[in-house]
């Protein structure tokens, strides 16, 4: 049987999964790593965390495979698409690697959206302006404020740029991660010149652009040493790991939309083609299926419940650690036993800067509405009922410009959590569907891409109609209706009216 590495570089963390020409999991491994955030925004690391997390991910996962080498055949990426690495004329790193979340482009930003036509921002760059989150406003602010590192940049690269040279020996990226770069036209698929220009880029120091889920060639001879794989391994450029997570969730048509809680909350909701209607406040991204687009709100999510856990959780954790009950589960638990609207607590998930409609990367979280008779279960189902909340918002606005959704594919680690899933169905008011396997559904998206551009599949849409399984589908409840209904409104009227104290 034929097997596709599946490699999928995350925020905190890399995994790797082997999957079989049968869609199955045969082994995978995650290696995590520690970002340093400093209270001035930046949130960075060296690089050699992120190799040696790819490197143990790679081999474990082949190892936990029991896999021979030569029947794996290839290898696919998913990465995030705004974590920067600046490499100089040897490629070695000139500075640490800046990550996705990063906030110290903010001036930048704002600079940038002032210079720029307002039109042209939303043809090119799929956005109503330029926010800290884009590698142009990272790369503008180590050039005002580490000239010389900018001097001496001769490729600058996102990570997943980075690795698919350690094992190509080639500096090639695709439209999807590169549509969130603020330099790349998303309407001509092309590099912005004018950006460029505007930044002095050389465009030979940027990876050579191709289309998503494209095979760039074989593997190195020193890679397939260094991380034991096949002389003959076939390497695929994959894309970015929304795009890959709905993939592997089957949202590749209208109708369905996916959504992720792990470090950030994202919806992705497929399109054939860019809205004329779009003003911009939709982020719209190129999908990972060649020619298609993808809208992609956001705004932080699961980190959230991991602060609550780690701050006031713990005796779940030593309950955990003594019986190997997971604190997460004891957490769920609690919010099972919390009604519906957590009797008037409303959290704003803002913990960095708020998503649609709002967007307000100075926003922070707030708890409105405490009182005496709280408890840490109405604490963490405020959360759980937040993210909901502005899961619904993102969708709503999604829907405005013509996106169609009668469905939730559910994935990353919000999907584990029963009572999350439900309160998500209940305040959406459509079928949550958790995938299975959802963990991994970012390595099998792009495991799916590299099958099909191998040969193994004949197309994504074969390959998601026979791989992809529902595990657990959560149907919106009509008695909690008319609660959520009045959580809703309150969270508005609250978000609306804090939103100019944020600054």
């Amino acid at each position: 049987m034929r097997h596709i590495l599946g490699i999928d570089i995350g925020t905190t963390a890399i995994k790797a999964a082997v999957i079989g020409e049968d869609g199955k999991v045969y082994g995978e491994e995650t290696s995590e790593y520690v970002l340093t955030t400093l209270p001035s925004g930046e949130v960075e690391a060296d690089l050699k965390l992120y190799e040696d997390a790819f490197a143990g991910a790679i081999r474990g996962a082949v190892k936990n495979s029991g896999m021979d080498k030569k029947d794996i055949k290839c290898v696919g990426f998913s990465s995030t698409a705004e974590t920067c690495v600046f490499l100089d004329e040897k490629n070695q790193p000139l500075c640490k690697v800046i990550a996705w979340m990063d906030t110290r482009g903010t001036k930048e930003a704002q600079y940038l959206s002032e210079h720029f036509e307002k039109k042209d921002i939303i043809s090119k760059v799929g956005f109503d302006d330029f926010y800290a989150i884009h590698p142009i406003s990272k790369i503008l602010a180590v050039k005002n404020k580490s000239p010389e590192i900018f001097e001496k940049t001769r490729m600058f690269a996102q990570i997943k740029d980075y690795f698919v040279y350690v094992l190509s020996g080639k500096f090639i990226t695709e439209d999807s991660v590169a549509s969130d770069h603020g330099f790349f036209d998303i309407t001509n698929r092309c590099y912005w010149k004018e950006m460029l220009d505007f930044i002095g880029i050389d465009s030979k120091y940027l990876p050579e652009l191709v289309e998503p889920g494209q095979e760039i060639g074989t593997i190195t001879a020193a890679a397939a040493e260094t991380f034991g794989l096949d002389p003959d391994t076939r390497i695929n450029v994959g894309a970015f790991d929304q795009a890959c997570g709905a993939i592997g969730a089957g949202n590749i048509k209208p109708g369905i939309a996916s959504e992720s809680t792990g470090s950030a909350l994202v919806t992705v909701a497929t399109i054939d083609k860019l809205s004329e209607d779009s003003t911009g406040e939709v982020p719209t991204l190129c999908s990972g299926i060649p020619g298609k687009y993808m809208y992609q709100p956001y705004c932080t999510g699961a980190m959230i419940t991991k602060w609550f856990r780690d701050a006031f959780c713990e005796t779940e954790k030593q309950i955990e650690k003594e019986t190997g009950l997971n604190a997460y589960t004891q957490m769920d638990d609690l919010v099972k036993a919390t009604p519906p609207g957590a009797d008037g607590l409303i959290m704003l998930p803002y913990f960095q800067g708020s998503g649609i409609p709002e967007l307000n990367e100075k926003a922070s979280g707030v708890y409105y509405g405490i009182h005496a008779g709280h408890t840490r279960g109405h604490f963490i189902r405020a959360i759980m009922e937040g993210l909901a909340i502005a899961l619904k918002r993102m969708l709503e606005c999604e829907k405005e410009l013509g996106a169609t959704m009668d469905e939730i594919r559910s994935l990353g680690g919000g999907s584990k959590s029963k009572a999350w899933c439900q309160i998500k169905a209940d305040i959406l008011g459509i079928p949550v569907k958790v995938i299975k396997n959802s963990g991994s559904t970012p390595c099998m998206g792009c495991a799916i891409l590299a099958g099909v551009a191998n040969g193994i599949w004949p197309s994504v849409e074969e390959a998601t109609e026979r791989f992809v399984e529902i595990e657990e589908t959560y149907e919106p409840n009509p008695e909690n209706a008319e609660i959520y209904a009045e959580t809703y409104r309150k969270y508005v009227e609250i978000s609306k009216a804090l939103n100019p104290t944020f600054y």
